[in-house]
């Protein structure tokens, strides 16, 4: 199936947009293969099953509450996500894990408890952030968060794409203009540069942070999952897009960039910023 190819189902839906899915389970398996942990190890767990609760804010798969539920079957754990519609069905979750649907990671929160999580993980929020400032939602998560917990927030850090060519002496300027054109509709993904403010932002809200932010890069070997994965995003940001000429430009960009990704041993990367925060009060 070539990009952009529509399915056969008569509806005429790009086969990307029907399998984001897809693309969002490879990118948590990736991502969980090489770093080894779930949980970032600067967050101290002290495990109490009959009380211990952990929440995940911007649940897209549910495959991370998922694995966390085999690792501590016991601990009660709760999804917030905006958009459900990748997530198993209800019924079919272990006894101990809920997804729950909310109008926005801001208001939508407050009618979840106060007070009522040990640890809170916020990852890929994206698009979802407004005004450049994620302090909206690292309020509405605070006030989840029991005194002594911890938030860890977990973001790919698409402000920053890098270009990797296993031969410099091949040009890179078609990943560079396919770069370019999906920077000017950054609207879509998110406005990203409160990435690297992250850590002085959890402490703007009371959160003692722990070491500064960590950052991870896939290696090299995993180098054509994690372009292909950026592939898919970006077919499916060129469905998105209002003006139908930019997105069949950005398709074109994109077909060119992959043939010099296939031919010539080139990838898109992005790092893993990880940071976390202790509500010491």
């Amino acid at each position: 199936m070539r990009l952009g190819q529509t399915s056969e189902d008569g509806a005429g839906v790009p086969l990307s947009l029907q399998m984001s899915s897809i693309r969002l389970a490879s990118q948590h398996l990736l991502w969980k293969n090489h770093l080894g942990f779930l949980l970032h190890p600067t967050v101290a767990l002290d495990v109490q099953p009959q009380i211990f609760r952990v929440a995940e804010i911007g649940t897209r798969t549910g495959l991370w509450l998922l694995d966390m539920a085999k690792r501590l079957p016991d601990i009660q754990l709760d999804g917030f996500a905006i958009d459900t519609s990748s997530v198993p069905p209800l019924q079919w979750l272990p006894p101990k894990v809920t997804i729950r649907k909310v109008e926005s990671f801001t208001t939508g929160l407050a009618l979840n408890g106060q007070s009522a999580y040990d640890v809170i993980r916020i990852s890929n929020l994206g698009a979802s952030i407004e005004d450049n400032d994620p302090g909206s939602v690292v309020k509405a998560a605070m006030a989840l968060l029991k005194p002594g917990g911890y938030i860890e927030w977990d973001e790919l850090d698409t402000a920053h794409y890098a270009i990797v060519n296993s031969n410099p002496s091949h040009s890179t300027s078609r990943l560079q203009a396919l770069l370019k054109h999906v920077d000017e509709h950054d609207h879509l993904l998110g406005a990203r540069g409160w990435i690297d403010s992250l850590p002085d932002i959890l402490a703007r809200y009371g959160l003692q942070v722990q070491a500064g932010q960590h950052r991870y890069r896939l290696p090299f070997a995993y180098a054509n999952v994690e372009t292909d994965n950026w592939f898919k995003e970006f077919e499916e940001l060129s469905y998105r897009l209002a003006n139908q000429k930019d997105g069949k430009e950005l398709r074109q960009l994109m077909a060119a960039a992959k043939d010099d990704c296939d031919r010539l041993g080139q990838m898109i990367t992005a790092d893993l910023v990880i940071v976390v925060g202790r509500k010491v009060y």
